[in-house]
This record gives C-alpha cells, structure tokens and sequence, in this order.
C-alpha cells in the first residue's frame, strides 16, 4: 500500500508539474481573450513529433534535447499563430458570439487530429534524450516548470509586452485607448501557450515509451483543462496549483487497482465538486481576472 502510494505521488508530482506547463496555455487565452482553445491539446501531438523528427535527425542526448525543445516551441507557436490569424481573428472582429469561437476551438482541434491521423498512423517510440531513475525524471520535470513559471511571470510583470497583455486582459477598451494592439497581445497570447504545450509535449516524452497521433487528444486529452478550472481559470498560479493538485490525485489512484478504473470519473467528479462550492476556482476572481 505505501510503495503504492509512494509511487502514485512521485508520478502524480511529475504529471502534475507537465499537467501545470499546459493548463497555464488555456488560462492564459481565457484571461485575455476570453474563449477556451479546445485545440490546444492538439499542440502537445505537434510538439511531440516536432521532438520525434529532430530527434532522429541529430540524435537523442541531453545536448540535443535543448534543441528539440526549442524547435517544438516555435513550431508549435508558429501554427498557433497561423490558426488565431485563420479560425479565431475573423470571429473577433464580427464579434460573433463565445459560443461561436468555442465550436470553431472543437473544430480545429479535430481537423489537425485527422491530419495527424492520415499521416501519421503509426506508434512512434519517445526520444529517450536522458537515462533517469522516475524520481530523478519527476525532480527535473518540477524543476522545468517551476523555472518556466518564474520566467512568465516575470515577462508578465516586468516587461512592455507582459505589461500590455495584463491591461488587454483587464480592460481591452482602455488598453486601446493606450495606444496597444489588442490583437496582438491575443496572438502573442496563443503563441505563448502553444509554446508551452510543446515544451510540455517534450518533457511528457520522457515519462512514456511510445505515443501516436492521439497523444495529445487521449493521453493526455483535457486534463490540463480541469486543471486550469480547478486551480481558476485566468488565474497563472492557478493553473500551476490545478495542475499538481489534478496530477497527484489522478497518478495516486492510478497506482491502486481498485481505484484505477474509476480514475477518469474521480477526476471529473472533482471538477465538478470544485465548480459548485467555488465556481471560479481555487484562485479564480469573479471579477478583473488576470493573465
């Protein structure tokens, strides 16, 4: 029972560390652009081949490892950007409704699930860049995103464009009237999370032997966005709470057969608890919430 539990612990801090890494991408375009990208678990598919394809090119080893995660940060943050410009731009500026964005969201998502399924159908094995013991794995998956975090929050409250995201986030009206692109600050909001899918993506490679084009949609599917829920959507820290509190509990019973079947309904039977005693969140704010 103790090794079990150990164990569910140890596994749940680093699924809940990666869990963190992606929740922060849909709290961050929720608090600025007000819309819940279903797409963005598709981002975690296109980093993890981004990895794959760099990885049998100049080899697995923990100096090419940087350069992988890096290519799959900017690719996804390219395509990011290319699907805001296409899918989510135009109902912007119609100001169609939020439900409007949030079917267009569903609907992207699974146009890059099927291309990814026409072209890739075959299980690829994970880029093994480092040879680690699991709890050495899940010290340094911490690690990465504890580092991360520290680094956008410093971009969100230090710099020009950190500081224009929060005033988007908090009043678009005034923020235009300041002079700032309202636009941009979303793009650059999407491109900031599908990057952080793809370091995510990169770092979820090394916990599993093998994926396929479903990583993103099954494997890993919306659990980073009850984690973002839980911890309070449009809330930074939240998302980073959601994220660890999500992944213990989920790794934990996991690690017990009598549990493990019910893990999927625990986990929703929680998000569920959480929006009715708190509908905002551990962290959320009924009001001004913030990138």
């Amino acid at each position: 029972m103790w090794n079990n539990l150990y164990n569910g612990l140890i596994n749940g801090l680093g699924m809940g560390s990666i869990y963190a890494l992606i929740a922060i991408g849909y709290t961050m375009v929720y608090g600025i652009a007000r819309m819940i990208n279903f797409a963005h678990g598709e981002f975690i598919t296109i980093g993890a081949f981004v990895s794959y394809g760099m990885a049998s090119l100049i080899g697995a080893n923990p100096i090419t490892m940087i350069i992988c995660i890096i290519a799959s940060m900017l690719i996804c943050a390219i395509v990011s950007i290319i699907t805001e410009k296409l899918a989510y731009y135009p109902l912007r500026k119609r100001n169609t409704k939020r439900i409007t964005a949030l079917i267009t969201a569903i609907g992207v998502s699974y146009i890059i699930y099927s291309l990814f399924n026409i072209q890739f159908q075959e299980i690829k094995s994970s880029p093994k860049f480092l040879n680690l013991s699991n709890t050495n794995l899940t010290i340094l998956t911490i690690v990465i995103t504890l580092v991360t975090v520290v680094l956008l929050t410093l971009f969100i409250n230090k710099t020009k464009f950190g500081k224009a995201m929060r005033a988007t986030s908090e009043n678009p009206s005034a923020a235009k009237l300041m002079g700032i692109n309202n636009d941009a600050m979303i793009t650059l909001t999407f491109a900031i999370g599908a990057a952080l899918a793809g370091l995510g993506a990169v770092v979820y490679c090394l916990r599993i032997p093998y994926f396929k084009f479903s990583v993103g949609s099954d494997a890993i599917g919306l659990i980073p966005f009850v984690a973002a829920v839980v911890g309070g959507i449009g809330s930074l820290p939240g998302a980073v709470i959601g994220g660890f509190i999500i992944g213990i509990i989920q790794q934990i019973s996991v690690a017990f057969p009598e549990t493990s079947p019910w893990t999927p309904a625990i986990l929703y039977s929680i998000l569920i608890l959480i929006l009715i005693i708190k509908p905002t969140g551990i962290l959320g704010k009924s009001i001004g919430e913030k990138v």
